[in-house]
């Protein structure tokens, strides 16, 4: 662990012998699991490296290599091998038997580490960086004492950093062959609800359900945002859960990381938004721009409506997405990846293929007013 590393470890070591003293012993399980969240309230991803595609760029590699080698900050920003590799130290610090599982490490210097720890026989894994918006949101964690199946349906799925499915006999090798044990939900509930980690007692898992319910509802949207217009409708839920529900702060006043915010709103688009409605009328793009030789988060969403098209800019600084002009989105500078030019390239291009189906939609309408 680095300075700052330790400096955090240092405080939550205090807090589990303060908890010991009044309390009696923890259960090697329960201390893992307190120093997963509490090191998942202190940390934040680090955006230049996550918005670097080094698949094809020599000069992304090279500079995302440079970013690998920093380590954390002072303000607990860091990349996933920090976070996974700071957790397993200390634990191991702490009497539990972890150790961290870089099984892509003889591949690439740019490998992620997931970790797992040992209790009684029981082998147990936790991936830290996943849960971080989870953590800082009050919601349940989903990536901490995963269950071997869980991990098997997670691989061959797809999830982000797994994309091979030899991946998890290759971290069972690692971890002396030996299946994960699940630890149940039940059990992390009630550990969160002793460690007052829930955001004001309630998980945001069940508000979000309570929401996609209701926005659902297509009556009850129709209603409440006085439309019956697809697309309208769209906008307004949009625009209404950037004006009331915002990012959900919990920690103190630390401000979380762009990428976690993101993460976050994207949660809350696949909740307030219907498969149909999203895949018709919005358009995400990740977005970047380059200041100091670094890329700083300016993600961009695009809501397409039969007349217009509507574009939002991510503010890093109040972390939302505001309402702004195509012109003035375009004086922004911004640039995107291009998975089907495998480049960089500039905003304008995304814009162009949108205004352009825009006409075309335009076009098919002014012909079924004709017909």
């Amino acid at each position: 662990m680095n300075q700052y590393e330790r400096k955090n470890a240092e405080q939550i070591k205090e807090e589990i012998r303060q908890y010991e003293q009044a309390k009696g012993k923890m259960p090697k399980e329960k201390m893992a699991y307190y120093i997963y969240r509490r090191m998942g309230q202190i940390y934040s991803y680090r955006e230049a490296y996550a918005l670097l595609e080094v698949l094809h760029n020599m000069k992304e590699y090279m500079r995302k290599i440079e970013i690998f080698q920093e380590g954390t900050d002072e303000n607990g920003v860091a990349i996933c091998t920090d976070m996974n590799k700071a957790c397993v130290e200390f634990m191991r610090e702490m009497g539990i038997n972890a150790k961290y599982l870089d099984v892509e490490a003889d591949e690439t210097p740019l490998y992620h580490p997931d970790g797992c720890f040992e209790v009684k026989g029981k082998y147990y894994f936790f991936n830290l960086v996943p849960d971080l918006m989870r953590i800082q949101t009050g919601m349940k964690t989903r990536n901490f004492g995963n269950s071997q199946q869980r991990l098997k349906e997670k691989f061959k799925n797809g999830i982000p950093d797994y994309d091979r499915e030899d991946i998890l006999l290759r971290i069972n090798k690692e971890n002396d062959g030996e299946p994960f044990t699940e630890i149940p939900e039940e059990t992390i509930k009630k550990w969160d609800d002793e460690f007052g980690f829930t955001y004001k007692g309630l998980y945001t898992n069940e508000v979000l359900e309570l929401m996609e319910n209701e926005c659902y509802d297509k009556k009850f949207m129709e209603e409440f945002f006085e439309t019956k217009q697809p697309d309208e409708l769209v906008q307004r839920k949009f625009e209404f859960i950037m004006k009331y529900v915002g990012i959900i702060k919990t920690i103190k006043e630390k401000k979380m990381g762009n990428i976690e915010a993101a993460d976050y709103y994207l949660k809350l688009f696949e909740k307030i938004m219907t498969k149909q409605e999203f895949n018709k009328y919005m358009t995400l793009c990740m977005g970047f721009i380059e200041e100091d030789e670094r890329r700083k988060l300016k993600n961009i969403v695009i809501i397409q409506k039969e007349k217009e098209n509507v574009y939002y800019l991510y503010n890093g600084e109040k972390q939302i997405y505001e309402k702004i002009g195509k012109e003035e989105l375009i004086k922004q500078g911004i640039q995107y990846y291009s998975y089907e030019k495998r480049a960089d390239v500039p905003i304008t291009t995304l814009i162009d293929k949108k205004e352009k189906e825009l006409e075309e939609r335009k076009q098919k309408h002014s012909e079924d007013i004709m017909l």
